[in-house]
């Protein structure tokens, strides 16, 4: 499921000409977000619970993604060094986070566990394996990711962005606004992987929480060739891979 969104994440801005270099900082944010919404106890209604959350994780991993993509369309800095810098930003905060501010006890280095309500609901388990909905969701923002970029409008001024910037701009696309959105929404993609991995599977955010999806991600979209719906194939063997390497290890 990570590796699906993270896939995912980094085709998309590849698709806008940019290099998402960032999905593993995005997916702290949006991880960590989770969590902190998650954990508090705001008196709504149970079912709202999860859409916060994930909500609240596609936000923080947007304006994550965003940042990098305004200061290439403003100030022409290059994508790659900005998310390679928003990277170590957001993996050092959210571990001074959780060792400090939002720590859950005096002996836990790790957020308090999310509310029940929270937790997406398992869509089947099979011990010790443990399948949320979370993938559900992750399959249909793959097909409707690729709605989007094939078939709107807005797909296509990404799609010419990313072919040729000054000529994009020559017939009328506001080059820099679709940078920056499209920064955005593969944040925001990033961000919803970390949510997931809170809200679907580990239910409390904890440092290094993340054993390098995003970067996983980038290998993804290349075998995908940055095709929404060939990431699913891909994030299928980088997960399988990653997977067997213990078992293979421990069979050894």
């Amino acid at each position: 499921v990570p590796l699906l969104l993270t896939g995912l994440s980094v085709a998309l801005a590849f698709r806008a000409g940019l290099f998402n270099i960032g999905g593993e900082g995005q997916l702290y944010a949006g991880g960590l977000a989770a969590a902190w919404l998650g954990g508090l106890r705001l008196g709504i209604p149970a079912p709202l619970y999860v859409p916060l959350a994930l909500l609240g994780a596609v936000v923080a991993g947007g304006i994550w993604g965003a940042i990098p993509g305004w200061l290439k369309a403003r100030r022409g800095v290059h994508e790659v060094i900005n998310t390679i810098m928003m990277n170590h930003i957001a993996i050092q905060a959210s571990s001074y986070l959780v060792g400090g501010p939002l720590r859950d006890g005096e002996y836990a280095i790790r957020t308090k566990e999310i509310a029940s309500e929270a937790a997406l609901p398992l869509l089947w388990s099979v011990p010790p394996i443990e399948v949320s909905w979370g993938i559900v969701l992750a399959l249909l923002l793959c097909v409707l990711t690729t709605q989007i970029l094939f078939r709107t409008a807005t797909g296509y001024e990404i799609r010419a962005v990313g072919k040729g910037a000054a000529a994009a701009t020559a017939s009328g696309i506001a080059t820099g606004r679709t940078l920056v959105m499209s920064m955005g929404l593969a944040g925001g993609l990033a961000g919803l992987a970390g949510g997931l991995e809170i809200c679907g599977l580990h239910h409390t955010f904890y440092a290094q929480f993340s054993p390098g999806y995003g970067f996983d991600g980038i290998a993804v979209a290349l075998l995908a060739r940055n095709h929404p719906l060939g990431v699913i194939p891909a994030a299928l063997l980088f997960g399988a891979l990653r997977t067997a390497d213990r078992w293979l290890q421990l069979s050894a």
